[in-house]
């Protein structure tokens, strides 16, 4: 960031200051000049002279006249800013002397033009500026000007420039020329495990563009929403004597992969043990893998997920999954409304194609199969749910502006998904429903205290819902305190609503507590949603920001049936949202 330089504009406009301080205008010795019996200013024209003698402080009637006092004074003069030239001379007068300030105004400011920097409107500066056409030129309001000149083109713009060349004519016109600095070439440090390439392709700027800071940031935000550095900075450094910048980046790796086991319990599913391994950042290259196997008394399931995202250079990416799982599921009869517990398995994948489609916003695509079977969980038992076979197609819209992947401070994100159910290739049923989500997040106090809410909503828009596409509601994800898609409590249905708050605040290093309220209910088409049919929870929690990732524990307080309150324990990983 170089500010103009002083000597252009000294040279241009104050230069005759010492040249007039020193010439023979004012005689040698103090002790022949003689009493002070008149000031008197001459040669100006438009500047008031009562102005300019406000600036004579030095100089003073029935004060004998002294060379270096009058030197003061014209240097006083000077600094008022709207003079090219002053000298002083000094004539007989009655009883002493006659002390004659000459003046030579600078001129009236005619034009002033900018060049230098492409793209840059620089009228809209001019409008700010001091210096304006119309008036007489004054040299601080310009040097001003000037300061302020490369912080606004920076401010507005995010780049580096300097002020090369500044030339004023008699006629009142100014030319002011910039140069940009360029970028030299960019270093990265501190990336182990992540390929240089993964970095670089998140960079939208290249060596030899002029330095954009905006640019440069901008591109640091996407590195660190990767989730794959705890820390990033960057240091600029300007060679000397050029106009070239080099861009260092440094880099604090987190640990991306994991593999974890363990047992957990629930009154729901039982026993469960589980088998997880992850990557993030599989390795270094920037993809995504995820295989989970759970096996317990109830419940049983395998997951495999893999994600890239670019498959090409313009950022499209590929996410696919496969996965089997076996549990019970409650529904009610579709006639009597009785409760029944079945057996569903279900076996299904899916891919999704996306895109970037602006700075913070991202399209996707997704393909989606599955098939479920049900079983009766009891002999004798009277009803279960028909098989179902699911062929759909998902258009989502994603925005993300938060400032952090795991601890965002300030920020919104928004997701659209449409779904459309279709009978093709052997689905069971044509529908089409869309769910939203928009989450906020603002931050109360500084050091890690922010607010975060929620909404979601989901409708069916057309054709009938299968038991396994309907929208559930409860669980750790959404309504804290209530099971999962229980039924009983109208969390499934064809349409829903949920809305979260969080309260989170820092504990000790690494670890976050929370304090939430959560609201939900879901009801089927042809019902009427009422405020006073939403379930609401209350409860605790803390995030651990561990080398397995982020850890969430959650203990919500819900209502049971007989409206009397219940708690519930939660474990997950990532912030619920």
């Amino acid at each position: 960031m170089r500010q103009p330089s002083a000597r252009v504009v000294m040279a241009l406009i104050l230069v005759g200051v010492l040249l007039a301080a020193h010439g023979g205008a004012v005689p040698a010795r103090a002790q022949e000049l003689g009493t002070v019996r008149l000031i008197t200013i001459k040669g100006n024209s438009i500047i008031d002279t009562e102005t300019i003698k406000a600036a004579i402080l030095k100089t003073r009637l029935g004060e004998p006249a002294e060379e270096q006092k009058i030197i003061d004074d014209i240097r006083a003069i000077y600094d008022l800013g709207f003079f090219e030239d002053v000298q002083a001379t000094i004539d007989p007068a009655l009883g002493g002397v006659e002390v004659v300030f000459h003046v030579v105004e600078n001129p009236i400011v005619r034009e002033v033009t900018f060049s230098g920097v492409p793209g840059v409107a620089f009228k809209d500066y001019a409008k700010k500026m001091k210096t304006q056409p119309g008036y007489i030129l004054n040299a601080h309001d310009l040097w001003e000007d000037l300061d302020g000149l490369w912080k606004w083109i920076l401010e507005e713009y995010g780049y580096l420039t300097r002020i090369t060349s500044l030339s004023a004519d008699t006629d009142g016109y100014i030319t002011i020329e910039l140069a940009q600095s360029i970028l030299k070439e960019i270093v990265i440090t501190g990336n182990e495990k992540t390929k240089d390439f993964v970095i670089e392709r998140e960079l939208s700027f290249k060596v030899g563009e002029p330095v954009n800071i905006q640019e440069i940031d901008q591109s640091l935000r996407r590195l660190l929403m990767l989730g794959f550095f705890d820390e990033i900075s960057r240091e600029l450094a300007e060679e000397e004597g050029t106009d070239q910048t080099v861009l260092t980046i440094n880099l604090t790796e987190r640990k991306t992969g994991a593999a974890t086991f363990g047992v957990g319990y629930s009154t729901a599913e039982g026993l469960v043990g589980f088998i997880q391994v992850s990557d993030d950042n599989f390795f270094g290259r920037g993809q995504r893998i995820k295989a989970n196997v759970s096996l317990g008394k109830k419940t049983t399931s395998y997951e495999f997920e893999f994600y890239e995202p670019y498959i090409t250079k313009s950022g499209i990416s590929l996410g696919t999954s496969l996965y089997r799982q076996t549990g019970n599921e409650k529904a009610k009869h579709p006639e009597t409304g009785v409760e029944y517990e079945s057996k569903r398995t279900s076996l299904g994948g899916s891919l999704t194609l996306g895109k970037p489609l602006s700075e913070f916003t991202r399209g996707r695509l997704t393909f989606k199969l599955e098939n479920n079977a049900y079983d009766y969980l009891e002999e004798g038992q009277a009803w279960k749910p028909d098989d179902s076979k699911t062929r759909n197609i998902g258009i989502g819209l994603n925005t993300n502006t938060v400032d952090h992947p795991f601890f965002p401070t300030e920020g919104y994100k928004n997701d659209i998904y449409l779904e459309l159910g279709t009978t093709l290739f052997g689905g069971s049923s044509n529908y089409a429903k869309l769910r939203l989500e928009h989450s906020r997040y603002f931050e109360v106090r500084d050091g890690g205290y922010v607010l975060a809410v929620r909404g979601i909503g989901g409708r069916l828009l057309g054709g009938e819902l299968p038991g396994s596409d309907k929208f559930r509601i409860g669980g750790a994800d959404t309504l804290r305190g209530y099971s999962y898609g229980d039924p009983s409590q109208d969390l499934v249905g064809d349409n829903m609503l949920v809305m979260n708050a969080e309260f989170r605040f820092p504990i000790v290093e690494k670890i976050q507590g929370v304090v939430f309220t959560d609201w939900g209910t879901a009801w089927d088409r042809g019902e009427t949603l009422s405020l006073q049919d939403l379930k609401n929870s209350f409860g605790l929690g803390v995030r651990l920001d561990t080398p397995l990732g982020l850890l969430r524990l959650d203990y919500g307080w819900g209502k049971t049936a007989d409206q009397t309150r219940k708690g519930q324990f939660y474990f997950g990983i990532g912030q619920t949202f």
